[in-house]
């Protein structure tokens, strides 16, 4: 078979007729997209009285269905947005391009970390929200185990930056593409975005904007999303595996607790 080469694209997505719905749709894309997403979170904290794999799970579920859900129905089935405009059909892969993303991920995780505990110091003063995000991503565990450490895995490492890069990349920044000719514009709009949807910690804010901001350019440079799901999930995948990691060494070294 003939490898499929990378499509690059001198242009993006086609412009959508101009209307004062395009600010609604919009309006709509993050009303329904986190409001579907805050609704349900707030169910789930309902069930549960406290943070274990379970409820985890289910957050990282309903981000899936809350924010790919949203994409779909909102963008694709009302025709604001079709799959060939997000780079999944027809399928726009290279095998290069695997390498590429994992290679971009690895090298801006010490500086994204950096920037993150730096902004954590200087704004809040301290790392409590670092670390009631790490509790909550891990389902509260305080020992290493295999179920907990796979599921989150598949959850936060692979469900979620897919739901994200849809909803984001995506649905968001080709709303932008589509209104602004300039790109750090759009660029900037979506990663700030994107960015604030992580504002239980302000670490973690400053660090996702820095990824929005790559995922956004790569995004634009293939008009692919295989890139950016990649970098997203190499992320994320190399956070769960490192906090499992030290859970694992704890284990064998008590005093490190």
């Amino acid at each position: 078979m003939t490898p499929i080469e990378p499509q690059i694209a001198e242009s993006g997505p086609e412009p959508a007729p101009e209307s004062p719905q395009s600010w609604l749709d919009l309006l709509l894309y993050l009303l329904v997209g986190f409001g579907s997403f805050l609704l349900v979170s707030a169910l789930i904290a309902l069930l549960f009285t406290e943070i274990n794999l379970g409820a985890t799970f289910l957050l990282f579920l309903a981000n899936f269905v809350c924010l790919g859900g949203t994409t779909y129905l909102l963008g694709v089935r009302r025709g604001k947005v079709s799959w060939a405009d997000l780079g999944i059909r027809p399928l726009r892969v290279h095998w290069q391009w695997l390498l590429i993303g994992i290679g971009l991920a690895i090298l801006l995780l010490p500086g994204r970390a950096l920037l993150g505990l730096l902004a954590q110091r200087l704004i809040e003063g301290n790392l409590d929200s670092l670390q009631a995000r790490s509790d909550l991503i891990m389902g509260g565990a305080t020992e290493f185990s295999w179920p907990g450490f796979l599921a989150t895995l598949l959850g936060a490492g692979v469900l979620v930056p897919i739901s994200e890069e849809l909803y984001f990349r995506g649905l968001l920044h080709t709303w932008f593409w589509r209104k602004t000719n300039l790109v750090w514009l759009r660029v900037l709009a979506s990663a700030t975005i994107f960015g604030l949807a992580h504002a239980d910690s302000i670490g973690v804010v400053f660090a996702s904007a820095v990824i929005g901001v790559v995922n956004a350019l790569a995004y634009e440079r293939t008009r692919s999303l295989f890139i950016p799901i990649v970098i997203h999930v190499t992320t994320n995948s190399a956070a769960v595996l490192l906090l499992y990691l030290v859970l694992a060494l704890m284990e064998f070294f008590p005093a490190l607790q």
